[in-house]
Parts: C-alpha cells; sequence; structure tokens
C-alpha cells in the first residue's frame, strides 16, 4: 500500500483521517525543528548553510497547510471541520416507532440522523447550503443507502433545516464544538 503516490493515496483516505496525518506529521517536524534550533549541530560549517533553509521551507509548508487546524490544536478559535458535503434526505414518517440499528426506536420528532459511518451518539451541525440554516443532530441510525446521499435526517431536523418541500438539499456535515462547562 505505501508503494503507491501520495495523489493516489490521498484519495482512499478520509478527509478526518488526512488532517490527522498532517497535524501528527506538523507536531513532529515543530518538535524537531525546535530540536534542531536548540541542540549543537554535530555537521560541519558549510552543510549547515544548507539545513536551515530546508526546515525553514518545510516549516512555511507545514503552517500553511495547517492553518486552521494547528489553531484549534493550540485551543484557539477557527473555522468547525467539515466532515462531508453532498446531498441529505430525510427519513419517510412511516419508519416512526420502529428500532434503529443503534437499538432505540425512530422518533421523527427528535432531531436525529442516519450516517454510513459516524459511530452512534456523535453529535454534528447539519448545515443546508440553499436555505443557510443549521441544526445539531444526533446519528442514531445507519444510512443512507443511496450511493448519491450522505445523511439521511428525522423529519423535525428536516423541518428544521427547511428542506422538508424540497425533499432533498446540499448540505455539510460539521463537527459539534464542544461546549466548556459553565462555572
Amino acid at each position: 500500500m505505501w508503494t503507491t503516490c501520495w495523489p493516489t493515496l490521498s484519495r482512499r483516505l478520509r478527509r478526518s483521517e488526512l488532517r490527522a496525518g498532517l497535524l501528527a506529521t506538523a507536531l513532529l517536524l515543530s518538535g524537531a525543528l525546535q530540536a534542531a534550533e536548540t541542540t549543537a549541530p554535530v555537521v560541519s560549517a558549510p552543510q549547515l548553510e544548507v539545513a536551515p533553509g530546508l526546515l525553514g521551507q518545510v516549516k512555511e509548508v507545514v503552517q500553511e497547510t495547517l492553518q486552521g487546524s494547528v489553531g484549534w490544536l493550540a485551543g484557539g478559535q477557527s473555522e468547525p471541520l467539515v466532515i462531508e458535503q453532498g446531498t441529505a434526505s430525510y427519513l419517510a414518517n412511516a419508519l416512526h416507532g420502529r428500532r434503529t440499528d443503534s437499538g432505540e426506536r425512530y422518533d421523527m420528532n427528535e432531531l436525529t440522523a442516519a450516517h454510513k459511518t459516524l459511530p452512534f451518539g456523535t453529535r454534528v451541525i447539519v448545515r443546508s447550503l440553499q436555505t443557510g440554516r443549521e441544526v445539531a443532530v444526533r446519528i442514531t441510525d445507519r444510512g443512507p443507502h443511496l450511493k448519491s446521499r450522505i445523511i439521511d435526517l428525522s423529519h423535525a431536523a428536516a423541518v428544521a433545516l427547511g428542506i422538508k418541500s424540497a425533499g432533498l438539499s446540499q448540505v455539510q456535515i460539521v463537527e459539534a464544538q464542544a461546549q466548556k462547562p459553565a462555572r
């Protein structure tokens, strides 16, 4: 698998895996850069002229790539991470009361959703690109079972987003920001 070229490999990885890998690389490089700046060099003087320039270039590239993520890692404010973007639909009312894949019963009046891979109980924000509205939902089921769709929303979530009449909408799934406890 590692013999594949980087563009092919990057298409196979999920966006979150790529971000995590880039973040880990940035942390490793920042540690290596700090160590290179603070430790005495073992190489001769002519080689030292090349190494700092290369390290500086690597540092710039990593900082540009992870501009938003580094702020988030340090606890600063940044844009929430868009997990996925695509078409959303909503679950039929006929499913009301039936068991979901998580074991709980589907309630069309709760703000819930079905997603193919996100863990049950995960809270995400779904943002409609057509209406501009957002709603926080909890993942309780698996689906949608059509390749062209990324999430199935409950009836209440579809109403909150203003997409019930259209039935489908282009949306972004955004990670929910963890709320800090009040003191």
